[in-house]
């Protein structure tokens, strides 16, 4: 029992020394900060003791979004919605950049017409460079840093490469847009330093968005029409016959459509390469492993879900390598999805943890 109780002590005094030496009111606050996340909105400790931060639309000479900012800014981040048709009006997103925004940072996030199609260009990295540039000067002599999740942080990297911004926050990111593809379309992916091929089972969202998002970038308007039926018919069932409708396309549609179809993972190079002209440039102009991610120098934090079923771990595990000049860290959560923040759980609030400290450890 003596020997029980000293040990007990010892605990107790090495916690006490490390938050006397530490930062106990930043660990705090990211201990508030996952929950108030994985809450999604609704009331919680940490939006008690915060004050709501001033929300309003602006405009800029080549830009627009909205701006959610703190009494007392510390800090200053872009925010890139993802894929969703509600853009930068979906809600979660909102409630993401409220609970930052009461931890100090000015966010703007902008509005990126693409994203409300499901979809994603290269344009829309201009777009967040523009917004970088703009923060800047709003918010002179503050951190700048852009964060973003799942396919968007693809061209928050691209506009990083132009702004050379503080930090870089990418959640359940990719690196190379073929390696995500052949997951999405077939469930196989490679750990770095793994020589093994993995298989999952595919996730049928994941095939379909692919599919709309590049339905439209198809010159004739018959074929796009009809890959958008096909692709919401097979949301709503995936079992739906859509034999009809694939047997209207024309070459280009039907290139489209063989890729998404496809199983097989050694087909993957070939269909892309007979993919037509314009969405083979969409795909080259969003994949991070053609460009020289060398030339990043912030803080580049990166969080990926163990299972996260649309964009493998080894996508950020890639990311992390070919950024060899940043300082990187690389979080990687057990029991979470794809960026599936109401999914914070005692087995890995822990890493969670560690993930917001490291960005909040940002602010000035």
């Amino acid at each position: 029992m003596r020997l029980l109780r000293w040990t007990g002590l010892a605990l107790l005094l090495a916690v006490a020394l490390l938050f006397a030496v530490g930062r106990p009111i930043a660990w705090t606050e990211a201990a508030l900060i996952i929950w108030d996340i994985a809450a999604g909105g609704p009331p919680t400790l940490w939006q008690k003791l915060t004050d709501r931060p001033n929300e309003y639309p602006a405009r800029w000479a080549d830009g627009e979004g909205d701006v959610y900012a703190p009494n007392r800014v510390r800090a200053a981040m872009v925010l890139v919605p993802g894929a969703a048709v509600l853009g930068r009006d979906e809600p979660r997103l909102q409630a993401l950049a409220r609970s930052f925004a009461r931890a100090g940072f000015v966010v703007l996030v902008p509005e990126l017409p693409e994203v409300r199609r499901l979809a994603l260009s290269r344009l829309d990295a201009e777009r967040v460079a523009s917004a970088l540039r703009q923060l800047r000067q709003w918010q002179p002599g503050q951190p700048i840093g852009v964060a973003a999740v799942s396919y968007a942080v693809a061209p928050a990297i691209i506009a990083a490469l132009q702004d050379d911004p503080a930090f870089i926050v990418g959640i359940g990111g990719y690196h190379d847009l073929e390696a995500a593809i052949r997951f999405a379309t077939t469930g196989a992916f490679r750990p770095l330093g793994d020589a093994r091929e993995f298989r999952v089972a595919p996730s049928g969202y994941g095939r379909w968005a692919i599919l709309l998002a590049n339905a439209g970038r198809l010159d004739d308007p018959g074929d796009a029409q009809a890959l958008q039926a096909i692709a919401l018919a097979r949301f709503r069932n995936p079992g739906a016959d859509v034999g009809p409708l694939a047997a209207r396309l024309g070459p280009d549609g039907k290139a489209v459509l063989a890729l998404v179809e496809n199983r097989d993972p050694d087909a993957v190079t070939r269909l892309i390469g007979a993919l037509p002209e314009r969405v083979r440039r969409e795909i080259d102009g969003l994949n991070l492993a053609l460009y020289d991610l060398s030339k990043l120098r912030g803080h580049l934090i990166l969080v990926h879900g163990r299972g996260d079923p649309l964009v493998p771990y080894s996508e950020s595990q890639a990311l992390a390598a070919a950024a060899s000049k940043a300082r990187v860290s690389l979080f990687l959560v057990d029991e979470l999805g794809h960026v599936d923040f109401n999914a914070v759980t005692a087995a890995n609030a822990w890493t969670m943890w560690r993930a917001v400290d490291e960005l909040l450890a940002e602010r000035r």
